[in-house]
């Protein structure tokens, strides 16, 4: 009885879905847009400017004038309400780009983080994006806020933005009763680029976030993204750049004290290191690793398994992360969204790829990595990317190499055919390949300026010592992610004894279906409102004789995005699990191999990141498993300075089963002290209830001069035990890295 209820509230909440997006309307007038993509010409000059901000320097006034940014949020296709002009310069060196962002209330520009590669885009900003090939698929990304923060990217096939790549280039802003101001140096030496050529694509947009408006250069529709740089217009005149000869070395040295209670043991060690990258071509690179140090990588953040699969924890190593997106395979690659709670949007299903197995073992402990080389880099149209480290001896195992090869080729407008490759098992004595092909199909054209995506791909694994097994991996999938509506599917299979040992592969012997639709109009009738949205997504998981094992119906019926940047949203999920055997879902609840259906619900609150304090509440509600699950998530953050950045979160789980109660949480805190935009000093307190263990790191980061950073980083663990914190273990670290360019 109590099921025929749900399912029938079910079919109510999807029936008022499709009702109240009906009531709203949407413009049948056509933006309005530049008739043709704009050009801009750089001006060459002998004396520089002075990057000081102010854009005060005479030669300036030489360059040719760009602008204006056209609206694409809300979608006007008119020219902003506040003008920006840009301008540049060049010689053989340096481009220099200033900026001119005004405005008619500079009192209330939105400035608030200093730290390099900070998330600025609650803040006022621009973002730029340079072609620099003209491909009309990878490039460059650079954004830049009042307080001179500044975050850089690569551009992959009109797609990615690899954000954890950075490079050497300098900026200066400055504010007055007009507006505020960018003015930046890139050199030529930091990029790549065809000598050969005197045409780069460009773009740029601009945010002023108190208004939630938006413009762009060109292709100002909401359907785009600036760095998809297919749409891009051009800037003409550069000719005589000074590459160099493409050669920077990176040596290092780093420090660490290591006290560990637990075993009454206390380590002072000293190392040293050294990257280097040369660009053998405009657009190929070889880079090298001698004793690879990560020391400076961020932790993860804590998680909570109530599933029976492993979690996810993302890549945030610089050297595995730089040129990621050469290794991007089969579209497979999703990462996870800040809309996850919202939208159903999840982590990767299946990677045959993951650069995280390297270096780390299968309890997440760090495994020295000897060297590595690399080779990532554009020629014509392949595009290639080749991966190769040497692993210290660890678990009973001798030193180990691993090798990734990747190379795809340009085809049509913007889709690609490739192949991937990988050798290796880091974690074991026997030997694994994986071998496969893709093809990806994007244009932006369909009926007009719609997107469509759209793959397939094919794997083969073999693994040594099991019979010399080998078995397969397939699939497919097709998308129109715009922004008035989107819709998507996806198929894959996986073989029983397939086995990636490279790669993230949650569960093998599955067949996988995957849909979404969603209808996310823009009403006019209703000023405070921006965009509304009705999502469903659906997940089905099969074994290989097409029996359910897993499935998830998640149905957003509403998510309301005011003019003001606040949201409230609702969500219903249905979910299926159907264990293969009895498994512990926490200590002593042990839930028995059957099929469970539950139904759930969430409500959520997320205010605009723009105010000096903003949060986030989520509750989740309804049944799980054998009984009943509540679920508070809480995040706020706060600028009280802008110095200064603070943020907490809680989350807790209130399980109420047949085989037994639990709770588990998780609590974390963070601050952020920005002395200026190249020193900050962050920290980080995290506990959950499970390992009871509370983790606190501690992390300077100081750009002595553009290339050349100093670390400093202290992690402490504590256990919770009896209601006191005894210490387990101290880490401290110092890594002294300066670039050496030529």
């Amino acid at each position: 009885m109590r099921r025929s209820r749900e399912v029938r509230a079910f079919i109510v909440l999807v029936t008022l879905s499709i009702c109240v997006p009906i009531a709203t309307t949407r413009s049948e007038e056509a933006q309005k847009e530049p008739a043709e993509k704009p050009t801009i010409a750089a001006t060459r000059v002998d004396t520089p400017p002075v990057i000081d901000g102010h854009l005060d320097d005479a030669v300036w006034s030489q360059a040719e004038v760009g602008g204006p940014l056209f609206g694409y949020d809300p979608p006007t296709g008119e020219a902003m309400n506040d003008r920006t002009e840009f301008r540049f310069l060049y010689d053989s060196q340096n481009l220099y780009m200033g900026i001119w962002c005004f405005d008619s209330e500079p009192e209330k520009i939105t400035a608030r983080l200093m730290s390099r590669d900070a998330y600025v885009f609650s803040d006022d900003y621009v973002f730029l994006c340079f072609d620099t090939f003209r491909d009309k698929r990878n490039g460059y990304n650079f954004v830049v806020n009042p307080l001179g923060a500044r975050r850089d990217a690569l551009i992959s096939d009109n797609t990615r933005l690899d954000e954890d790549w950075d490079t050497i280039w300098s900026v200066r802003t400055s504010r007055d009763e007009r507006g505020w101001y960018v003015e930046l140096k890139l050199p030529f030496k930091s990029i790549a680029f065809d000598p050969e050529s005197e045409v780069w694509g460009f773009n740029m947009s601009r945010s002023i976030t108190r208004r939630r408006e938006r413009g762009r250069w060109t292709a100002a529709r909401p359907d785009v993204r600036t760095y998809m740089v297919a749409e891009a217009g051009t800037i003409t005149g550069l000719r005589g750049l000074d590459q160099g000869i493409g050669l920077d070395v990176v040596p290092y040295v780093v420090g660490r004290y290591d006290d560990d209670r637990v075993d009454s043991d206390v380590d002072r060690t000293g190392d040293f290191g050294v990257d280097a990258r040369y660009r053998l071509t405009p657009n190929l690179t070889a880079s090298l690793s001698y004793n690879t140090d990560f020391a400076e990588t961020e932790v993860d953040e804590r998680q909570v398994n109530l599933t029976r699969f492993p979690l996810f924890f993302p890549e945030k190593r610089d050297f595995f992360l730089e040129d990621s997106g050469i290794f991007n395979f089969g579209g497979l690659q999703r990462r996870s969204s800040s809309r996850t709670q919202r939208t159903g949007v999840r982590p990767p299903e299946f990677l045959p790829f993951f650069s995280r197995r390297i270096g780390l073992d299968d309890d997440g402990d760090v495994v020295p990595v000897l060297g590595a080389a690399k080779l990532t880099g554009r020629v014509g149209d392949w595009n290639i990317g080749v991966l190769d480290a040497v692993l210290d001896s660890h678990d009973n195992l001798g030193e180990k190499n691993v090798f990734v090869g990747r190379v795809s080729r340009n085809i049509l407008e913007q889709s690609s055919v490739g192949l991937l490759s990988t050798v290796g098992d880091p974690n074991s004595d026997t030997e694994n390949a994986v071998l496969g092909g893709d093809f990806r199909y994007r244009t932006n054209r369909l009926l007009g300026t719609n997107i469509l995506e759209a793959g397939a791909f094919a794997l083969g694994s073999y693994t040594e010592d099991l019979d010399d097994e080998t078995d397969g991996a397939f699939g497919a999938n097709v998308s129109l992610p715009n922004d008035f509506y989107l819709a998507e599917a996806s198929f894959f299979q996986i073989g029983e004894n397939f086995d990636s040992a490279l790669g993230f592969v949650p569960r093998t012997g599955i067949r996988s279906y995957g849909t979404a639709a969603g209808y996310q109009p823009r009403p006019e009738s209703i000023d405070f409102v921006r965009q509304t949205s009705s999502i469903y997504r659906s997940q089905h998981v099969t074994d290989l004789d097409d029996r359910l094992e897993t499935a998830i119906h998640t149905f957003t019926p509403l998510l309301v995005s005011f003019d003001s940047a606040d949201e409230i949203w609702f969500q219903s999920i249905y979910e299926f699990d159907s264990p293969a055997e009895d498994f512990e879902i926490s200590d002593g609840v042990v839930l028995l191999e059957d099929d469970y259906w539950w139904l759930s619900h969430s409500v959520g609150v997320d205010t605009a990141s723009k105010r000096m304090v903003s949060a986030e509440f989520i509750y989740t509600f309804g049944e799980f498993y054998t009984g009943d699950r509540d679920r508070y998530l809480f995040e706020a953050k706060a600028f009280p300075w802008k110095h200064l950045g603070m943020a907490a979160g809680y989350t807790i789980n209130r399980v109420r089963l047949a085989e037994g109660d639990f709770d588990t949480r998780v609590t974390s805190a963070r601050m952020q002290w920005n002395i200026n935009p190249d020193l900050t000093w962050f920290h980080l307190l995290q506990y959950d209830s499970v390992s009871e263990n509370v983790g606190f790191n501690s992390r300077i980061q100081w750009e002595l001069r553009p290339g050349s950073l100093l670390y400093l980083v202290l992690n402490q663990s504590f256990l919770r035990e009896d209601r006191r914190l005894d210490l387990e273990q101290t880490e401290l670290t110092a890594k002294l890295g300066v670039t050496l360019r030529f």
